[in-house]
């Protein structure tokens, strides 16, 4: 009967070690919840309840009535920019697909002129 105690205060013992050891190293935090890169797993599919994505989510931009709701009310607004380029580019007469953004300008450094000044001076030579 002694040995039977002493094994389950033992075991016990050992399980809480075990789960102060885990709780707190702190290991398990590092670099999982701000790292924007890892997402969190969905845990309850959409098919439960949404079985169709949303209109943004297909087409990488808001839809046409809401869109212009916010150009008219906040034209500075993020919701609004983006209403006006897809309008501008005829996304929403010609329904057509997911539109992705391409920007080909140079970088602020590489415009920059990191070169030598100019030798204004005249050397006379002889």
């Amino acid at each position: 009967m002694a040995i039977r105690r002493f094994l389950a205060v033992l075991s016990v013992g050992a399980m809480a070690f075990a789960l102060c050891a885990t709780c707190f190293s702190g290991d398990h935090l590092s670099g999982t919840y701000l790292d924007p890169a890892l997402q969190r797993e969905d845990i309850f599919s959409h098919h439960i309840w949404r079985s169709t994505p949303e209109y943004r989510q297909v087409y990488n931009r808001p839809r046409y009535v809401s869109g212009y709701i916010a150009y008219k009310i906040e034209p500075s607004s993020q919701e609004a920019m983006a209403w006006k380029t897809n309008y501008c580019n005829g996304n929403y007469a010609n329904h057509s697909g997911p539109s992705v953004p391409y920007y080909y300008y140079p970088k602020p450094w590489e415009v920059l002129n990191t070169r030598a000044r100019p030798d204004f001076v005249k050397h006379e030579t002889k």
